[in-house]
């Protein structure tokens, strides 16, 4: 696997990445770690970093944590539900996923679960500005300065929303519907356009520019406000 930079490092703890494609060659279990290079193929949903540790959720909806990301080691988190997204902020893991599931932890590897106030399926979770929002079906939005006590924000849409990151200053939630939503705060939301009739999955904010996703394009931004489509040579494909 190829060694990030410092610069990469600190990408990842502000955002929540959807990464699709980056192999984790062991075989899990909940007791042991396993090296990387004994691993079967699998896949990230959702992977942050903090005090000195790195989390993931992986394919099946499970935590790992490491501290090296090379031995990776299964959390008990509790829930029988799958998770899938983990952020980290004000020195705490958040993790969010089905009905409504949302866990918090403070070293990555002993996990509460918090009230989330919604059984809506939760699907991504960002942290910027001070605090965390999280976002999922029927057009949930959370908001949280600690992790701990969570606010359910008006969207303005009951789309499901699959994706949220943070950068320049704004958060930016995606979804069906070509739904585009952006906030400074997490407080107040505006729609915007750009993707309409489409069932967005994904966006990041990487090297200043926002990218949202669905299974046939991609679109990008800069403010998050206006968007454009990337061409297939753009979008790397």
């Amino acid at each position: 696997m190829v060694e990030r930079n410092n610069a990469e490092e600190v990408k990842i703890m502000k955002t929540t990445n959807f990464i699709a494609g980056i192999a984790l060659i062991a075989t899990l279990n909940s007791t042991s770690a396993a090296g990387l290079d004994r691993m079967s193929s699998n896949s990230f949903r959702s992977v942050t970093a903090g005090h000195g540790t790195w989390v993931a959720v992986d394919a099946q909806g499970h935590l790992l944590a490491s501290a090296n990301r090379l031995d990776w080691t299964m959390q008990d988190t509790g829930t029988p539900f799958s998770l899938y997204a983990v952020a980290f902020g004000n020195g705490r893991f958040v993790a969010v996923g089905n009905e409504g599931a949302l866990l918090t932890s403070t070293d990555g590897a002993a996990w509460t679960a918090q009230n989330s106030e919604t059984d809506e399926r939760l699907r991504s979770v960002a942290f910027g500005n001070g605090r965390f929002v999280a976002v999922g079906h029927g057009g949930t939005i959370l908001t949280s300065k600690d992790g701990l006590s969570w606010t359910k924000r008006f969207s303005g849409t009951a789309e499901r929303l699959q994706s949220v990151a943070f950068g320049h200053g704004r958060f930016v939630a995606v979804g069906w519907g070509g739904e585009i939503l952006t906030s400074s705060k997490g407080l107040a939301w505006a729609k915007r356009n750009g993707a309409a009739n489409c069932r967005l999955s994904n966006v990041t904010f990487e090297n200043g520019t926002f990218v949202a996703s669905d299974a046939q394009r991609q679109i990008a931004s800069h403010d998050g406000a206006n968007w454009s489509r990337l061409s297939i040579d753009t979008a790397g494909r």
